[in-house]
């Protein structure tokens, strides 16, 4: 056993030492804590010899012959160990480490113990608190946020439609092959309806044009061809009795990101013939230009009496039309070369051009017209097929 008065000698050593009231210690009071220290942590750790119990002081019956060997229980055995029963007189065998009763808990991984901890505060009801739900429907709402904000979406480009345009969509859709889904309508004025559309799947960009009283026109062309210039689309109405011709032209761009963007433009004027035209020369001037679809239409001069028309389509080009017995007719084109010269290389052909044969009342013409930094109409009788070409120049040789 330890000694009273060496407990006593270290606890008054500690606390001159280390209390707040403590002198301090010299080096050998310091070396004396040290080792008193040291002696009650030997004696701490070493194991008390076991009590001794009815059981094991017990007097132990003696054997007689013929009886089974007297065995005594040993001393109590550690935690962790198992007991052994060893015959009177016989060696001690070591003691076999007892197997536990149950294993080991496998330590919980960071997801157990998250899931442990938010079940444990479900339990506890603190979720129904105000503060809690409110925080959990404002953390609702920014995640439906930013899933809207992330997911994307084509953009919507066209206009709410109004009473009726949902049926004039619906005719719109059937006049042609476009992709379904892509109608949507760009531009609304008194006149006309401007609609937009894909086809080939998105490869071909249309524009529509709407005019009631009028079929759906529509003009398509590729995307990479839309962003160098706008795509046009015009429907023009028939000659008046009064002569005068309106039209309704729809344009349609893309903007930076690629949305579809539509401007609609309304035009009319008078397109009265000339003055001096007879009532039967009036009439068929109405009647040339509805036949054609010409935008405008004029007299470029006259051959024998019989006047040469020259009309102005929406798309760019003209017509060099005469009335002579049947309708003669060549189309092109401005600036461009729809058929050879008669004077060879030197000089650039005509933009229109036509033959008209002999007849009773006057013989063979040739028409030219030609266009260009200014326009004039060249008629020749009975021309040569070698004839000597104007303004001095040479025929080719």
């Amino acid at each position: 056993m330890r000694d009273p008065s060496e407990d006593e000698e270290r606890r008054e050593l500690e606390r001159r030492a280390f209390g707040r009231d403590g002198s301090g210690l010299s080096e050998a009071e310091a070396a004396r804590l040290s080792e008193l220290r040291r002696e009650d942590a030997t004696g701490r750790d070493s194991i008390p010899e076991p009590a001794s119990t009815p059981e094991t002081s017990a007097p132990v019956p003696e054997a007689h012959e013929g009886s089974p060997p007297v065995v005594r229980a040993a001393s109590l055995p550690e935690p962790g160990f198992a007991a052994t029963l060893v015959p009177d007189g016989a060696p001690a065998m070591p003691a076999a480490p007892a197997v536990p009763a149950t294993p080991e808990k496998a330590p919980r991984t960071p997801i157990g113990r998250l899931r442990a901890e938010v079940s444990a505060w479900l339990a506890s009801g603190r979720w129904r608190r105000p503060r809690y739900l409110v925080g959990g429907l404002i953390v609702l709402l920014l995640v439906g946020v930013l899933i809207g904000v992330a997911i994307p979406r084509p953009p919507d480009v066209g206009l709410a439609l109004r009473a009726g345009e949902g049926e004039r969509r619906d005719k719109v859709a059937e006049r042609a092959d476009f992709d379904p889904g892509s109608l949507a309508l760009l531009a609304r004025s008194d006149h006309a309806l401007l609609w937009y559309a894909t086809q080939s799947r998105g490869d071909l960009l249309c524009a529509i044009i709407d005019v009631k009283g009028s079929p759906p026109q529509h003009n398509c062309l590729p995307r990479r061809a839309i962003r160098e210039q706008p795509l046009d689309v015009v429907s023009q109405s028939k000659p008046g009795a009064d002569g005068n011709v309106a039209g309704d032209q729809g344009a349609v761009t893309l903007s930076g990101t690629g949305a579809p963007l539509g401007s609609l433009q309304h035009w009319s004027f008078a397109a009265n013939p000339d003055p001096g035209l007879s009532p039967a020369e009036t009439e068929m001037w109405k009647r040339i230009t509805a036949e054609n679809g010409f935008r405008s239409t004029m007299i470029a001069g006259r051959m024998s009496g019989v006047p040469v028309w020259i009309g102005y389509r929406d798309q760019g080009d003209l017509c060099l039309v005469v009335e002579d017995g049947e309708t003669y007719k060549d189309c092109g084109q401005q600036l461009s070369a729809p058929s050879p010269s008669r004077f060879g290389t030197d000089e650039a052909p005509p933009t229109l051009a036509l033959d008209l044969p002999a007849t009773d009342a006057h013989g063979a013409y040739r028409l030219e017209y030609w266009t260009g930094f200014s326009s004039y109409l060249v008629i020749t009788a009975d021309p040569d097929p070698r004839p000597t070409p104007p303004f001095g120049l040479k025929p080719a040789a």
